[in-house]
């Protein structure tokens, strides 16, 4: 080993004139922070247990490889170790200097006066420490085409070949560890988040990598902001009020080293106190919670359930036993790691190192696997080189490290930290630990709940049950600017950057792509609102008191006209029966009782037999109904007319006669209605509301068929009208012809007043019960005025005298009597009570 002394080299700290070296075939230089860190001049502070432990690190792997028989055995490594002291201008100054020894710079500069190894080659160098230091450290040892190994630099600006096409690293990269932390934000639904980041090239690369993560898998930021450290009071309090601007932002993503990470979160403290309702997700570089407290008085109880990514470290095998003899090995101390061992001795108070033993990390495998990757490239490249690895020395002399390059970047070997593979831009995989910070009997810790690996077969593995978070709760906090939006509704944005609210759809639509799709008409959404299903149709129900009224008067219509047919029966052979046609009072009374069955089709629910039949039944029973009214009064009339000018009766005014025209009459009327069914049936419909609504009634809606019919029975009742009008003059007691015009023009009021109201209904029921109503009252009408009078006034007068009458007898004496000379005589007929008929 060689130490050499200060120089008064311009502007390089006496400190930094110092190597640590040792001859060998091949020389691997290291770049270590072996003076700590210190915000004065470089090099100012005092020899740091971490970068000595480094040191010590690097000669053991180096040792472990001189010692093994399988990996370069006839090959002796030696080192060259330079303290660059945390500077990144030292970084440069000892980049050069360890470069300018494997040949003569260009330029006559003499970089530094410290002797290299006594001899061996060097055309690698590992280090260093930081990011910040390691990014100098490969443009200058660039210059030199040497490559540099980082155990600890994890910028993603590393990976720019075209800037650094030199360099390689055994720790993954920030681009991997945003990915860790985009896994974890993925896993706990965390898609509203804050972000604060280190402004230097560890924080804003590892920023740009995890904003970059987040867009792509709809992760929010809602706030970025870049923090400096030191960070003046009015930075960090206008970087932290974005935490109230955004309250939804319950999750915060801190990528920065410890100093500003207890910057942030003291001043959240200051201003907000200790808030129970945030959680923290830190980088690998303030992995360790507990220091925030010693270091930057950060209270602990605002981290409790935040979550880390962590490197994951694997102990060394025999490092702590090596690191404790090396006391014994007098002659490989430095001036500089003895100096450090009197000052920790003094420090710690004590004569004699073992009874204050350094308490060492024992954990940095990846500088171990730095040093292993060197060892394997340069195994691959003497083994393409030298058929003899025995007779190598030339071929070792004459290595640059442009040979050397290809053989890292190739390179697939088995290290402390798993198996290595080196991309294009000599990145290698990840495994990260997922640490939760809990208060377990009464302390603060770091628990490890997972891993996290870069592999496509295996990334994030948590063990959900051994998270402890905010405030102590099991369940994971909610990080999301968005209303939870109950079944119907859609998501839509708000007017605060990523925050989603929720509008509702249409009653009759439903969700599909968060796009309110309207269903059919007679269709209706589900309770989840996403499909569609049929509306059940609802006929009328006989529940109803509307329908229980048609129902009561329909019923008594039937009781009626069986009281008038058996009426008729009974008194078939007294005069005013016979007078009044029996025959057509017979199919009159059928018509009546037809018409009172009516209601019941119209009322079932509808089916396609049900509306054919109720619309048969309504043509037929007005057929039956005014066809013999027709003739009835169309008898009178020319009965009348016809006695005013001669004896001789009228022709067709006999039963048989009329009876054979209300048949043909009915029949044609059967033809009529069974040919408008079969052409243009009345079928089951559906009567839908609007605006639309979860309900649909279903009716019988009257095909164009039905209209013949209607039309049909329209010219029989016009033609009633028509002969009721010319038959008004008939002598007082021959007034059937009065009341069967009561009966025909009431038919055409409430047939006008009926069918607008059934064509304009805004219900069913309204249909049903106008149609049903404007029947039953024409039946009833007719009952009252025609029938019911009739069978009255037989029961008041059984005795009806009859006497002889000749048309002329009285004709010119104006009493109001008319008779007329039948084939069986001359009658003369008292009037009695208004009604009377004629034989």
């Amino acid at each position: 080993m060689v130490a050499a002394g200060p120089s008064a080299g311009g502007s390089i700290p006496d400190a930094a004139h110092v190597s640590l070296t040792s001859p060998g075939d091949v020389i691997l230089g290291a770049s270590l922070p072996m003076h700590g860190w210190s915000s004065g001049p470089p090099c100012s502070g005092s020899l740091g247990l971490w970068g000595n432990e480094l040191a010590a690190l690097f000669w053991f792997a180096i040792e472990e490889i001189n010692n093994r028989t399988d990996l370069l055995p006839n090959v002796t490594i030696g080192y060259d170790i330079r303290d660059n002291c945390y500077s990144e201008t030292l970084s440069i100054w000892t980049a050069l200097s360890l470069a300018s020894t494997s040949e003569r710079p260009q330029e006559d500069v003499e970089f530094t006066k410290i002797s290299p190894a006594e001899y061996g080659n060097l055309f690698c160098i590992i280090g260093t420490q930081s990011s910040a230091t390691t990014i100098p450290t490969a443009q200058a040892a660039s210059l030199y085409r040497i490559p540099v190994i980082s155990p600890f630099a994890t910028s993603n600006e590393l990976s720019n070949k075209r800037r650094f096409p030199y360099f390689l690293r055994t720790v993954p990269p920030d681009s991997v560890q945003a990915k860790a932390i985009a896994d974890i934000l993925l896993r706990f639904g965390w898609k509203y988040i804050g972000l604060y980041f280190q402004l230097n090239t560890y924080g804003i690369h590892g920023a740009q990598a995890l904003l970059d993560l987040a867009e792509l898998h709809g992760i929010c930021v809602a706030f970025s902001v870049p923090v400096r450290s030191p960070g003046t009071k009015a930075e960090l309090y206008d970087a932290v009020s974005r935490l109230a601007a955004f309250p939804k932002a319950r999750v915060v993503v801190i990528i920065s080293d410890a100093p500003a990470a207890g910057s942030i979160v003291r001043t959240i403290e200051e201003l907000f106190g200790i808030l129970h309702n945030i959680t923290f997700v830190g980088s690998d570089a303030w992995a360790f919670p507990s220091s925030l407290q010693a270091y930057y008085g950060v209270d602990l109880r605002g981290l409790q359930g935040s979550i880390y990514v962590q490197l994951k470290y694997n102990q060394i095998p025999g490092f702590q036993e090596y690191f404790n003899s090396l006391e014994t090995r007098d002659a490989m101390f430095s001036s500089w790691f003895q100096g450090f061992k009197d000052i920790w001795m003094k420090d710690n108070q004590c004569s004699d190192i073992a009874l204050c033993p350094m308490r060492l990390n024992n954990n940095d495998n990846f500088l171990v696997d730095a040093v292993n990757a060197f060892a394997y490239g340069l195994q691959d490249l003497l083994r393409d080189r030298c058929n003899d690895t025995t007779d190598c020395n030339s071929t070792i002399q004459a290595i640059t490290g442009q040979d050397f390059l290809p053989y890292l970047l190739g390179l697939r070997f088995q290290g402390l930290a798993g198996k290595y593979v080196f991309d294009v831009n000599g990145n290698p995989g990840g495994k990260y630990k997922i640490l939760n910070y809990q208060f377990q009997d009464d302390v603060f810790q770091e628990v490890s709940i997972g891993e996290w690996e870069a592999s496509e077969d295996r990334r994030l593995d948590v063990n959900l049950s051994a998270i402890q978070w905010v405030g102590g709760s099991r369940d994971p906090p909610a990080s999301l600017c968005r209303e939870i939006c109950t079944p119907g509704h859609i998501e839509v944005p708000l007017e605060k950057k990523c925050c989603v609210g929720c509008q509702q759809c249409q009653n009759n639509a439903i969700v599909h792509n968060n796009l309110c799709e309207q269903c059919p008409v007679d269709e209706w959404p589900d309770a989840s609102f996403q499909v569609c299903r049929p509306i059940v149709p609802t006929p009328p129900s006989w529940s109803e008191p509307t329908v229980v009224s048609i129902l009561i008067l329909s019923g008594l219509g039937l009781v009626l006209s069986l009281l008038a047919a058996l009426g008729l029966f009974h008194y078939r052979h007294h005069v005013l029966i016979k007078a009044a046609s029996r025959e057509l009072s017979s199919i009159n009374i059928l018509g009546l009782t037809l018409a009172f069955l009516a209601p019941f089709p119209l009322l079932v629910p509808p089916t396609a037999v049900s509306c054919r039949a109720s619309e048969i039944i309504v043509a037929l029973c007005f057929t039956l109904t005014y066809a013999p009214t027709l003739l009835k009064v169309n008898r009178i009339y020319r009965i009348f007319n016809a006695g005013k000018k001669s004896n001789k009766p009228p022709r067709f005014i006999g039963p048989r006669s009329q009876l054979t025209i209300v048949l043909g009459v009915f029949a044609a009327m059967v033809v009529v209605a069974v040919a408008g069914t079969l052409a243009s049936p009345t079928l089951p419909a559906k009567l839908i509301f609007y605006p639309p609504a979860d309900y649909i009634e279903a009716f019988c809606e009257f095909g164009n068929g039905f209209l013949a019919s209607l039309i049909c029975n329209l010219l029989i009742v016009l033609v009633c009208c028509y002969y009721a009008f010319k038959a008004r003059k008939v002598p007082s007691n021959y007034n059937e012809s009065k009341f069967i015009a009561i009966s025909v023009y009431s038919t055409l009021v409430f047939g006008m007043a009926a069918v607008p109201v059934y064509i304009t209904a805004a219900t069913v029921l309204q249909k049903v019960a106008t149609l049903c109503v404007a029947i039953l009252l024409n039946s009833f009408l007719t009952l009252f005025c025609v029938y019911l009078p009739k069978l009255y006034a037989i029961q008041l007068a059984m005795d009806v005298q009859v006497s002889e009458w000749r048309a002329n007898d009285e004709s010119s004496s104006g009493t109001g009597s008319t008779g007329v000379q039948s084939t069986s005589g001359t009658i003369k007929v008292q009037p009695v009570s208004g009604a009377v008929g004629i034989k």
